[in-house]
């Protein structure tokens, strides 16, 4: 693979990951069966993917 293939080959990756995160995230805001006031579990829901795609939100969640 050359370097550009390779490089292409990269960005369509992130790409691709970002376009599934952010529909992931969307899916969390519209589930209707997170009726909390100030909506506490789907920012939770969402801290907790970030978490899991490697992306660290702080020492702020750390309970």
């Amino acid at each position: 693979m050359n370097d550009q293939t390779e490089r292409e080959f990269y960005r369509c990756l992130v790409s691709d990951a970002s376009g599934r995160a952010l529909l992931r995230i969307r899916d969390i805001l519209a589930d209707g069966t997170l009726s909390d006031e100030s909506c506490f579990h789907r920012i939770e829901a969402i801290v907790r993917l970030l978490e899991d795609l490697g992306i660290g939100c702080g020492d702020r969640h750390d309970f």
